[in-house]
């Protein structure tokens, strides 16, 4: 029973999905319209980028700085220990 009811929403599936795929022809944009498009706009995108990857850099730099610290912090605690001879 399950597995005719698998098959028959597999079946509704893929006759929707064909019909979803019947795309139509290309699209014609007005002169008004493509002075509005923006897409192609690399040097916005660049800049925006950029900030964001410089951002990122200095985290993670200030992150790998700041375990770098903790963990000599906590090296010369334990080693302070093991060097303690009562």
């Amino acid at each position: 029973m399950r597995g005719k009811v698998v098959g028959l929403v597999a079946g509704a599936a893929l006759l929707a999905s064909v019909d979803i795929a019947n795309a139509k022809g290309p699209v014609t944009l007005t002169d008004g319209q493509l002075d509005k498009i923006t897409a192609g706009d690399s040097a916005s995108i660049l800049a925006s980028s950029t900030q964001l990857l410089n951002t990122l850099v200095a985290t993670s730099t200030n992150t790998v700085v700041t375990l770098n610290a903790f963990t000599t912090n906590t090296l010369n605690f334990f080693n302070a220990f093991s060097a303690f001879t009562p």
